[in-house]
């Protein structure tokens, strides 16, 4: 099951990320500005932001098969880009593939709760994790091969043809409940956690949103720096230094795969803190405090203000660095809502 939420995260990000490298090639032949294509690029976050509490919802309710119909919804948005002749169907597109996604990881978050132990949950984050990582990074050379082979165009549809047939996979192998499964032993049967029975209890917002907010403000800023990483590195190093676009891509790349390393390491150090130290808190919240120290901003500003050619091999490693940092941090933080005990009931 892990295998098949690791093949879900590399396509999710394969999807969302695959037009910056591609925003070039799409900006010319649109005639679309600077700021047009950073409303592109936001088009996908505005309904990823709503339907990441809607797509909680349907995942608690209906169950995680629910990826099925998310998978559906995003590749068809990945495919109709292939055939968008202006800015606005070129938003709405990327407004879909929003949809689709933004109820994609809740969903794929609770699948992971029912089929992990809780003891390593922290690994299974991190690896899955670790594959939207390895996405970002091989997505800029796919994507650029993609486009001298078939045009940007044709690129999109191949990558969201991919999307459908994980799709048809999933609804065949998923099986909401794990002892359904053909294939699941009574020992991995005993390992997983139980499931509550019994009326669902009622949701005690006030201490959720006090556990919640230190998360939530990590990731605001974990995000923040993400996308303007995913979005805008292939065009900067592109523009910046007159690179063609295979050249771009392998230097964005480069920095993509320092957040591999972090993803999979930051997993399994919380599950070893864990381990030792039975301390919830320190395993999965000093982590990403430590490690998001404003590393961004400072290797950013770094890496823009070297312009001569002889200095993009050092511009590489200064982009690098919070990639891995970031990364690193962000399993655990993934972990930390489910792994912190409930507060009690009121009487």
């Amino acid at each position: 099951m892990l295998a098949k939420l690791c093949a879900m995260y590399f396509i999710t990000y394969v999807d969302r990320v695959n037009i910056g490298t591609a925003a070039s090639e799409i900006q010319k032949e649109l005639g679309l500005s600077n700021t047009q294509l950073g409303l592109v690029f936001s088009a996908f976050a505005y309904p990823y932001l709503l339907f990441q509490v809607i797509g909680g919802w349907v995942g608690d309710r209906f169950g995680p098969k629910t990826l099925f119909w998310c998978g559906m919804i995003w590749a068809v948005a990945t495919i109709s880009t292939g055939f968008v002749n202006g800015l606005a169907a070129l938003f709405v597109a990327r407004f879909a593939l929003g949809f689709g996604e933004g109820a994609t990881f809740p969903a794929a978050t609770r699948a992971m709760q029912y089929w992990t132990p809780a003891n390593r949950r922290g690994f299974a984050q991190g690896l899955t994790h670790s594959f939207a990582r390895l996405a970002n990074a091989v997505t800029p050379p796919v994507v650029a091969l993609l486009i001298l082979w078939l045009t940007w165009r044709g690129a999109f549809v191949v990558l969201g043809f991919v999307s459908l047939v994980w799709g048809v996979v999933w609804v065949w192998y998923f099986r909401n409940e794990p002892k359904e499964h053909v294939s699941i032993t009574e020992a991995e049967l005993a390992a997983l956690p139980p499931r509550p029975t019994g009326e669902r209890p009622r949701v005690p917002w006030g201490p959720l949103l006090g556990r919640m907010w230190p998360v939530t403000l990590t990731y605001f800023c974990y995000g923040w720096c993400l996308w303007l990483y995913l979005n805008w590195l292939p065009l900067f190093f592109k523009n910046n230094y007159n690179l063609d676009i295979k050249n771009s891509a392998l230097f964005a790349s480069f920095v993509f795969f320092a957040g591999v390393v972090g993803d999979s390491v930051g997993g399994v150090l919380s599950d070893k803190i864990l381990d030792r130290t039975g301390n919830v808190r320190l395993a999965r919240l000093k982590s990403p405090l430590r490690d998001l120290r404003g590393l961004c901003s400072r290797c950013f500003r770094s890496c823009s203000s070297t312009t001569s050619r002889s200095s993009r091999c050092a511009c590489r490693p200064a982009s690098s660095a919070p990639s891995w940092s970031s990364a690193r941090g962000g399993r655990s933080r993934w972990t930390s809502p489910r792994n912190t005990p409930a507060p009690p009931r009121d009487s």
